[in-house]
């Protein structure tokens, strides 16, 4: 008696006949219940709408109608599931999940691997994989812009309180590097470009000359003293904010008719653009957001005594006094700017967060 194979799948007799139950395409409720019943712990070959018969290689190619994932311990443990196609006794696959295919010609539906179909008919599959993702793609943009729909209104509020912060931001910050960098002829950015705040050591050692003879050097190490936050804010070529936060406020309003109703009716063409535009303020929206942020933590209180302590210190590379009482900055150095006021809006607000879905469901 010859032994079975480790991967051999003993599939029940009532699995291996057509069973042509289904009359028409099946609809999302069908693949619901196709991935309820392998969550809940059976193998798919057990379901009971199942055909495990090879499908025949001519006549109309399957319509791929979902997708099915094996459970995680299943894929853990390499604990494959058999393919009519092409494996209808061992085990095959499931690393990347399976079909949900509809064999019109037969009113049957197949649960098969991702490309065992592609072995039988190639253009075949090729041509069910392209509908089923044009059909997954537009159900996840008419998914995902229902979403945005109902923040529309928040989006809007945010960008209008991110923009009054943006205005001072564009004032304030380039006015604090101007002063440094032009009144007091201090090369600033290019020893802070990239947030470290480095001094000098200087120390003299004794090396052998070219001619063999002991001389005094001086070794020059440069360490970083502290880490600066918020110093993209003196970047001299900081680009202004509140125009592009502008911009978006305008592009939120053109997109401010979406609703479930208009949406549902969109073209397909139509609904893939709208998606595209949402995703592409929405990216800015978070961008210009996160530069805020950025620039807010300059002003902290801890962060300028840093900055501070490092520009006196008299191994930094830069020499001016720079120090945060209340709600003013001084900048001193051979010339004095007492008294710059912080701006209300830099000092007290709190950034609105986005919280924009993904075109998946989830947050970002």
């Amino acid at each position: 008696m010859s032994k079975l194979s480790a991967n051999y799948v003993q599939v029940p007799e009532t699995a291996k006949i057509n069973k042509p139950i289904f009359d028409t395409c099946p609809s999302d409720e069908v693949t619901e219940e196709v991935k309820a019943f392998i969550e809940a712990g059976h193998d798919p070959w057990m379901w009971h709408g199942h055909s495990h018969t090879p499908p025949p290689k001519s006549g109309t190619p399957p319509n791929y109608v979902g997708r099915f994932y094996l459970r995680k311990g299943q894929v853990e443990s390499k604990n494959w599931a058999p393919c009519p196609c092409c494996s209808p006794d061992h085990r095959k696959f499931g690393r990347d999940g399976g079909l949900i295919a509809y064999f019109p010609d037969e009113k049957a539906i197949r649960l098969i691997g991702p490309d065992c179909f592609g072995s039988l008919n190639q253009e075949g599959h090729e041509n069910a994989i392209a509908d089923l993702r044009r059909r997954e793609r537009e159900k996840s943009e008419l998914e995902y812009i229902l979403r945005c729909a109902d923040k529309l209104g928040q989006w809007r509020s945010a960008t209008d309180e991110m923009l009054k912060v943006a205005k001072q931001a564009d004032t304030f910050f380039p006015g604090i590097q101007n002063r440094i960098e032009v009144s007091l002829q201090v090369k600033l950015w290019r020893n802070i470009r990239d947030g470290m705040l480095r001094v000098t050591e200087k120390f003299k050692t004794v090396k052998v000359g070219a001619d063999g003879e002991p001389e005094e050097v001086t070794e020059r190490i440069d360490t970083v003293l502290f880490q600066l936050e918020g110093y993209k804010a003196l970047n001299p070529d900081r680009k202004a904010l509140s125009p592009i936060l502008e911009k978006l406020a305008d592009d939120l309003r053109k997109v401010g008719h979406v609703n479930e109703s208009i949406v549902q009716q969109m073209p397909p063409m139509e609904r893939t653009a709208v998606a595209k535009e949402l995703r592409r303020i929405l990216v800015s929206m978070q961008s210009v957001h996160d530069a805020l942020a950025h620039e807010l933590r300059f002003l902290g209180q801890v962060n300028v005594n840093r900055f501070r302590q490092w520009a006196a210190d008299e191994r930094s590379p830069v020499e001016f006094e720079f120090e945060r009482k209340g709600g003013t900055i001084s900048i001193r150095g051979h010339k004095e700017f007492n008294g710059l006021p912080i701006p209300e809006e830099l000092r007290t607000s709190h950034l609105p967060s986005i919280d924009a879905p993904t075109i998946d469901g989830r947050r970002h």
